[in-house]
């Protein structure tokens, strides 16, 4: 999975997207869940799995809960018919929650077998403008710099005396105050030094870039490439027959 190339990596996802996208019949969306979950695993990357599946159990949750109250149907569910809710509603809940699940493991799988760099070389030769590839994989740093500055942020007022494990919602709102504000100003303050360095070098937004490695695309990228193609071919077919789709009415 690491060795594809990032072009073929970035497509596979976009591939993976519209498959959830074809269906909202649970029962086949948990085929493309297994699928999404079986590339993750062969990819190795059980420790993005284990930061991430806390989000995403609540995710499901929140859909399976919500999603019923909105969609009628015709049969019961037991014990919530009085409020509405209906075995139709139960399945569309758990339809979206699947999908919700497999564009963010999808993007998860992106993430934990792609660099930067190849992410930015990818989004170039795909033919996207070489200011949208810096702002991805600018966007895609970002992150990590601010997780990192958040985590330090939080220690340094833990020494000072800070815990904001402690007291009610209202109390920890305003704990996070003093947390907010250093992070805003290490935020602008990284901002600036990013744009005097990329002055100081000569960036301009509309010239091409030129990466030091040019990936090649190899026998395994067209297979993976030529799999998903027909994937997805096959799925919107399904959807133009009606197949794997559930009738919801609001």
């Amino acid at each position: 999975m690491h060795q594809l190339d990032g072009r073929t990596k970035v497509l596979t996802v976009l591939g993976v997207f519209g498959l959830a996208l074809c269906f909202s019949d649970p029962f086949y969306l948990l085929g493309v869940f297994g699928c999404v979950m079986s590339g993750l695993a062969m990819s190795r990357a059980g420790a993005n799995v284990r930061k991430m599946w806390m989000l995403t159990v609540l995710l499901f949750a929140y859909s399976v809960a919500l999603w019923p109250f909105f969609v009628q149907g015709v049969t019961p569910f037991p014990l919530l018919h009085s409020f509405g809710v209906t075995w139709e509603g139960v399945r569309v809940g758990m339809g979206m929650g699947l999908r919700l699940l497999i564009m963010l493991w999808g993007g998860i799988w992106l993430l934990s077998t792609t660099t930067i760099e190849e992410l930015a070389q990818a989004f170039q030769q795909l033919g996207l403008p070489s200011r949208a590839g810096f702002v991805f994989s600018l966007a895609f740093r970002w992150v990590g710099m601010l997780l990192g500055a958040g985590v330090g942020v939080v220690q340094a007022q833990r020494s000072r005396g800070l815990d904001v494990s402690t007291g009610g919602i209202l109390q920890r709102i305003r704990k996070y105050v003093p947390l907010v504000v250093p992070l805003i100003g290490h935020a602008l303050r990284q901002t600036n030094l990013l744009a005097m360095s990329l002055e100081s070098k000569g960036f301009h937004p509309s010239a091409t870039r030129h990466f030091y490695s040019t990936g090649k695309l190899m026998t395994p990228d067209y297979a993976v490439m030529s799999v998903m193609l027909i994937l997805v071919v096959v799925s919107v077919w399904l959807r133009w027959q009606g197949v794997g789709t559930l009738d919801m009415r609001f």
